[in-house]
């Protein structure tokens, strides 16, 4: 990511600026909440994503900035929302909102960075880029919606869980690639081709995610391993195991997933289970197909830096560690 984040260093410092001043409001306990957990050490790769797509299509402007902090904004929304319904304790290896505030506030705070968001995009006048805007947090709350209604079911498909990933991840970051375009007046072939790069570069960001549950460490990853595991989240790695292993792991999988305190030998015979069927490497395959499909819709660009941090980006999806 160093060589990605050194090409638009000078446009990252002013995202930095761009977040602060965008954050308007008089009640200053919305800013620390927000300022708690934008500035915990988030890898902004939805911003970074508007930034390059930008400038590979020539856009030569600034407000590629103040769009790429409200996608921030809508980012660390999600994730105050998610925190309250997972209940999680821990993110990026600091408490999380709800833990040091309450679920209330986080809940507000977050419904207050949705609506600050459009309020931003409503005085930049592109209607196209709000409509992209509205269709992906739709999106959004579609995702989280169906991951909420599948917690702790064994019998999810494949098929389920890509929808989840796809509405609760990738279409952010498709979004991300397509305000890019839209910014830098790119032919609709181009916005296109960005679109779907965002996509597949999404859904490979949460299969990654998903299979860092359960390989990565507490304290590369930030919070527990296992989390997903515990909060219910039935996951690839966890689907492809299901769909091999006998009725005795079966059954044991589905009371791990049931259970209100899972314990660490729990998480150990799971993963197991998981490692015995090869649900990490089917994982890991399929996160490199998304990859692969990702880097082939940015053939359509000319050579240029900003390509190249492109492609960089979606092989750093391969090899992250958090």
């Amino acid at each position: 990511m160093e060589g990605i984040t050194k090409l638009i260093e000078a446009d990252l410092h002013k995202l930095e600026l761009s977040i602060q001043g965008l954050l308007t409001t008089k009640i200053g306990f919305i800013k620390e909440i927000v300022n708690h957990i934008i500035k915990s050490g988030g890898k902004r790769v939805r911003p970074i994503l508007i930034m390059l797509t930008a400038r590979l299509c020539g856009y030569k402007d600034e407000q590629h900035i103040p769009y790429a902090a409200i996608i921030e904004f809508i980012h660390t929304a999600t994730l105050l929302h998610d925190d309250v319904v997972d209940n999680a304790k821990t993110r990026r290896g600091s408490s999380t909102a709800n833990i040091v505030w309450g679920n209330e506030p986080s809940v507000l705070v977050g419904d207050f960075l949705f609506s600050k968001s459009f309020e931003l995009m409503t005085h930049s006048g592109n209607h196209e880029i709000l409509k992209v805007m509205s269709e992906a947090t739709t999106a959004l709350a579609e995702g989280e919606i169906l991951e909420l209604l599948k917690t702790s079911d064994a019998d999810t498909k494949e098929e389920e869980y890509f929808e989840i990933i796809r509405n609760k991840t990738a279409v952010l970051f498709s979004a991300a690639c397509e305000i890019g375009g839209i910014l830098g007046k790119a032919h609709m072939k181009k916005k296109i081709s960005l679109k779907n790069f965002g996509y597949n570069l999404g859904m490979a960001f949460q299969l990654t995610d998903d299979i860092l549950d359960y390989v990565s460490l507490d304290t590369i990853l930030g919070k527990p391993i296992g989390t997903d595991l515990k909060e219910g989240k039935v996951t690839l790695p966890l689907i492809h195991a299901l769909k091999s292993a006998d009725e005795k792991e079966n059954s044991y999988i589905k009371r791990v997933l049931e259970k209100t305190n899972m314990t660490r030998r729990d998480f150990e015979r799971v993963r197991n289970i998981i490692r015995k069927y090869g649900g990490i490497d089917y994982t890991s395959t399929v996160t490199k197909q998304y990859v692969d499909s990702a880097k082939v819709f940015l053939n359509i660009f000319q050579p240029s830096p900003y390509k190249d941090a492109l492609l960089g980006l979606a092989n750093y999806m391969l090899k992250r560690e958090t």
